[in-house]
């Protein structure tokens, strides 16, 4: 009994290491919240990720690489990346591979969706901030020293240094005295 147990074991271990050697390391998020999340991948020679929806992701390389992404109904494309390189990638429904002879390694930023609540919200409070700026320009030094300015020429010109120029201007031209 024991030696088909070990039988069985030795004929299913290569079969699973095959298996994890083309799935995706499973590592848990190096940060995850209500806005991203944050994972570091490791894609090994030939591993193949279904179809499925991705959100807006930022992808920085730690390693040269390409993967070849597959849209549902449409032609596959590669997409070639240098170690260092930082590359956006829109939404979108597709399957992955790393068809390349080495592991591809890459820290990936997943841009959750917002709720419709959250982007009233933040929609809110930018009307409202853009409202108290404009009120706070209002207020501010620079505002207030332009109203004194403006104050301060009033005075002048009715104290007569803009009177006695015209009355200047009447006497005549040239002559002084």
């Amino acid at each position: 009994m024991k030696s088909h147990a070990l039988a069985l074991a030795l004929m299913l271990l290569p079969a699973s290491a095959a298996l994890a050697q083309n799935a995706p390391s499973a590592r848990p998020p190096l940060l995850d919240n209500e806005q991203i999340r944050v994972r570091e991948i490791r894609l090994a020679p030939g591993a193949r990720q279904p179809s499925q929806v991705r959100p807006n992701t930022f992808l920085y390389a730690l390693t040269d690489g390409a993967l070849v992404f597959t849209p549902p109904g449409r032609t596959a494309y590669e997409l070639t990346f240098k170690a260092g390189e930082a590359l956006w990638l829109p939404s979108q429904e597709t399957a992955t591979a790393n068809e390349g002879d080495k592991e591809i390694r890459a820290l990936v930023v997943e841009v959750k969706a917002r709720s419709a609540g959250a982007a009233k919200e933040r929609a809110t409070a930018k009307k409202g901030s853009k409202k108290q700026s404009r009120k706070d320009a209002k207020k501010g030094t620079n505002a207030s020293s332009r109203k004194e300015a403006k104050k301060d020429i009033r005075k002048e010109t009715k104290k007569g240094s803009r009177t006695d120029f015209k009355k200047d201007s009447k006497r005549g031209s040239g002559s002084k005295g």
